[in-house]
């Protein structure tokens, strides 16, 4: 058994089959820290488990050990961070905002080496929807342009996998379309293609905001943005996990891995991760990692403070309106998107924008507006 941060536990054959009485065994040597139970991801070959862990490993077990050891260093940084933050609240859900819920819905990367889209997406959809503060946001990136297009033209594939950071780079100066034109099958077995039309139907974070290390600035991130990106190593027990505060007890290295931080708690000494594995694995596709624990605040942690997005909204309601006497400066608040500035070449054109956003809200008609970073060029009431 390895001890409880895995440091001695490098680069190991990953070869066994996974055992989950095993892993209960070592869970209850440890007090029962967490519950591990079969789901559909220990049922998987141990080659099948594997290769949905995407995020490459580092060169030497040196790296490796230095990665765990900066991590194990920070559960000391917590302490102090909670000093240093104290404007930041002791908990944070962006599923459970006053109620609200921010995060999209657990998706499955399936039979390929992804998570590193599904991670980076998932934070920029939370990121987009809580920036905007637009719950339940139907907001549905294509994971298949960021990884197949975007990562397959710097060689990244379902065996070879990919990063977080150089993900977002690429999402912010290329941009990432959405899921229905690109729909995402594991290595793009569907044969589908990108829609030429993609550059009307698009999303781009405004900047990339590197917080690895730094466990204040995570929760920073989180609460201000609403995610982050952050990669760990994965042990074999891992993959059992169905509930609790999940820290290594046993099993040796079997890769890294990309997932979405929603949220974290200081009671229970842990973050709270939006994985790519399905609604089935662990707690209802989420599952909790506490302080420290593999790497997850030391290797890549990554996100945005906003996201552009340029696209038809599809059929929505005008909430609100707002205006003034200044030439061209109204706004609408549109139910799918949030506020909204009403822009066109003229003032006539922008006033009668206005005029129909005031009919189609009195009297309860649907709308489809054309925004792009926030800005309506045109819009048709129905």
């Amino acid at each position: 058994m390895a001890n409880n941060d895995g440091r001695d536990a490098v680069r190991r054959d990953p070869s066994q089959q996974l055992a989950v009485n095993r892993v209960r065994e070592a869970l209850a040597g440890e007090g029962y820290p967490w519950v591990a139970a079969e789901n559909p991801i220990t049922q998987l070959s141990t080659k099948d488990r594997v290769i949905r862990l995407g995020v490459p490993l580092p060169d030497n077990d040196d790296e490796i050990r230095g990665i765990l050891d900066a991590a194990h260093g920070t559960r000391q940084l917590h302490v102090t961070a909670a000093a240093a933050a104290a404007g930041l609240p002791s908990s944070f859900d962006a599923r459970n905002v006053g109620g609200a819920n921010y995060v999209t819905p657990v998706k499955n990367q399936g039979n390929c080496g992804s998570c590193v889209a599904f991670g980076s997406v998932a934070a920029l959809e939370t990121t987009a929807a809580f920036t905007r503060r637009v719950p339940g946001m139907k907001l549905d990136l294509s994971e298949a342009h960021l990884f197949y297009t975007h990562g397959g033209s710097v060689g990244r594939t379902c065996a070879n996998g990919w990063y977080p950071v150089p993900a977002l780079t690429m999402s912010r100066d290329k941009g990432v379309t959405f899921e229905d034109y690109f729909p995402y099958t594991p290595g793009n077995n569907g044969g589908h293609t990108l829609n030429p039309d993609f550059p009307n139907r698009l999303a781009k974070p405004v900047d990339v905001r590197d917080v690895t290390g730094d466990p204040a600035a995570i929760k920073q991130q989180i609460v201000t943005y609403g995610s982050t990106t952050a990669c760990f190593y994965v042990y074999a027990d891992f993959f059992s996990y169905r509930s609790g505060v999940y820290k290594h007890v046993s099993g040796d290295l079997q890769g890294g891995h990309c997932v979405a931080l929603v949220g974290y708690d200081d009671a229970q000494s842990c973050w709270i991760a939006k994985n790519s594995w399905g609604p089935e694995w662990g707690d209802n596709g989420y599952f909790r990692i506490g302080y420290g624990e593999c790497g997850i605040e030391t290797w890549q942690c990554a996100g945005t403070s906003g996201v552009n997005l340029r696209a038809w909204t599809g059929l929505t309601k005008v909430v609100g309106l707002w205006s003034n006497d200044a030439a061209r400066n109204a706004f609408a608040y549109l139910d799918s998107t949030g506020w909204v500035r009403l822009t066109s070449d003229s003032d006539i054109a922008t006033t009668s924008m206005l005029a129909e956003c005031i009919s189609a809200k009195g009297a309860g008609r649907q709308v489809n507006a054309f925004t792009d970073n926030g800005a309506v060029s045109d819009i048709y009431v129905y």
